[in-house]
């Protein structure tokens, strides 16, 4: 009878054990989750705030923005529209990590809907930029499905017509 009894108690102490031993294990990857969340949100930010930076500390740089607020007033140069370009596809960079960080379940929908509003914003204070995201987005067949690209799909990019959309005669 000692036996029986003794047995039961080791038996309800060792499932005990495994309850608290998967407790346990749902707390780490909830944690793990959350880090890794933190980690996506700090990367993303950290792209934004390389731009902030380049633009605080780099002249040339600082001397695109007045040109991209209002592209109808000021020359480009090749270097600038080189510069705009790049800054373009590295805005893109960012949008797209968000998508495929919302995608895969580390940002939320709140969180995507704020990277989508503020594409947008950046496409209504720098319209000097529409040009180089629409061809970006226009080569990038997968951009065009992308929630967070859905300004892009929307905004009206000013951009000259291709050879193959001009009426004949006005190459």
């Amino acid at each position: 009878m000692r036996d029986r009894h003794l047995r039961e108690i080791v038996e309800i102490v060792g499932v005990i054990s495994i309850v608290a031993a998967l407790l346990l294990v749902a707390w780490e990857i909830h944690q793990a989750n959350r880090i890794a969340v933190a980690q996506i949100e700090m990367r993303l930010g950290h792209g934004f705030d390389e731009l902030h930076l380049r633009r605080a500390t780099t002249p040339d740089f600082a001397k695109l923005y007045p040109k991209m607020r209002a592209p109808g007033n000021h020359l480009v140069t090749a270097t600038e529209a080189s510069q705009i370009e790049g800054l373009a596809e590295h805005l893109v960079n960012i949008y797209y990590s968000a998508q495929v960080a919302h995608d895969i379940g580390l940002l939320g929908t709140q969180e995507l809907e704020s990277y989508r509003q503020d594409l947008a914003q950046t496409l209504e204070q720098l319209p000097g930029l529409a040009p180089a995201f629409a061809r970006i987005h226009d080569s990038t067949p997968e951009m065009r499905a992308m929630p967070v690209f859905q300004p892009l799909r929307t905004f009206e990019v000013r951009r000259a017509p291709k050879a193959s959309e001009l009426p004949e005669g006005q190459d």
